[in-house]
C-alpha cells in the first residue's frame, strides 16, 4: 500500500507539472492493478474511479459524472455512466459554481450538488471551520461535507426556505446559537458546528445528525429515530456521507 501512496504522489506532481494526465493514469492502472485488485473486490472500473477521486484536485472532467452500484453482498461498483437501473448518481462533474443563492428554488436538489472544483473559497474558509471544529470535537472534513451540501462555499446563499449563509441556517436556529449575521461566515460555521456537535450528542450517529440537520430534530424523534422518508434527506444524508468520505481523504 505504501508503493501505490507513493505512485499517486508522483502521478499527482507529474499532473501539476502539465503531464497528460490520461496517459499517466492508465499506465498507472497497469502497474498497480494487480496489486489493488488481489486486495480488494474492486472491478477494473472500480479501481479506475478510486485513483480519479484520490487524485482529484480536483480531476473531474466535464462529462465525467460518477455513478455506484452495491451488490447484495455490499460490494461497490463504479461507472463513468449508468450502466443500468441499479447503478444510482454518486458525485456530479459538472462546473458546480453555485448560483450566488438559492433564491427562486422550489427546493435544493442536492442530487446536482458536487464537489467543487474551484477550491479557492475552500481554501479561504479552511482555517474557520479548522477552528470550529477544534472546538466542538468535530473531524474538519466533517464540516466541509455539510457546507458543500448546504452552500457549495457560498456564504451568502439563501434557500426558498428562507435557511442562510454558509451552514444554511434557519433564522429560529442562527438565533438559537447567538447569531447575529447568518451571512458571516465565522458566524454561521461557528454556530452550524455547535449545531451539528448539539444532534451528534442526542442522535449518537452521523446520518441521524444529518437528518436532524436537514429536516428538524422532530422530524427525526417522529420516525423512531430513523432517518425521515422523505426523498430530500435521504438524498442529503448519502450525499454529506460521501462528501466526508471525500474529504477525509482529500483535504
Amino acid at each position: 500500500m505504501l508503493k501505490v501512496l507513493r505512485t499517486i504522489f508522483r502521478v499527482r506532481l507529474k499532473h501539476q507539472s502539465g503531464v497528460d494526465l490520461g496517459t499517466t493514469l492508465t499506465a498507472m492502472l497497469h502497474s498497480l492493478a494487480p496489486c489493488l485488485l488481489e486486495r480488494s473486490s474492486l472491478t477494473l472500473r472500480s479501481l479506475l474511479c478510486f485513483l480519479t477521486l484520490i487524485m482529484s484536485g480536483l480531476v473531474f472532467t466535464a462529462n465525467a459524472d460518477i455513478y455506484m452500484y452495491t451488490d447484495k453482498n455490499g460490494n461497490k461498483f463504479f461507472s463513468e455512466r449508468k450502466e443500468n437501473k441499479n447503478y444510482k448518481l454518486l458525485l456530479r462533474s459538472d462546473s458546480n459554481r453555485a448560483p450566488p443563492s438559492f433564491k427562486n428554488w422550489k427546493a435544493k436538489s442536492y442530487t446536482n450538488i458536487a464537489i467543487p472544483r474551484n477550491t479557492t473559497l475552500q481554501r479561504k474558509y479552511h482555517p474557520i471551520i479548522v477552528n470550529a471544529a477544534n472546538k466542538h470535537q468535530l473531524d474538519p472534513a466533517f464540516l466541509h461535507a455539510v457546507i458543500t451540501a448546504e452552500s457549495a462555499y457560498q456564504r451568502k446563499a439563501i434557500s426558498s426556505a428562507g435557511a442562510q449563509g454558509l451552514m444554511q441556517l434557519m433564522p429560529e436556529t442562527a438565533k438559537r446559537f447567538g447569531v447575529n449575521d447568518p451571512f458571516d461566515p465565522t458566524q454561521s460555521i461557528f454556530a452550524g458546528a455547535l449545531y451539528l456537535k448539539t444532534l451528534l450528542k442526542e442522535f449518537r450517529s452521523k446520518d441521524l445528525a444529518l437528518a436532524a440537520y436537514n429536516a428538524g430534530e422532530g422530524a427525526v424523534r417522529r420516525y423512531k429515530r430513523q432517518i425521515p422518508p422523505y426523498p430530500e434527506t435521504q438524498q442529503y444524508v448519502s450525499k454529506v456521507l460521501t462528501f466526508y468520505q471525500y474529504y477525509k481523504h482529500n483535504l
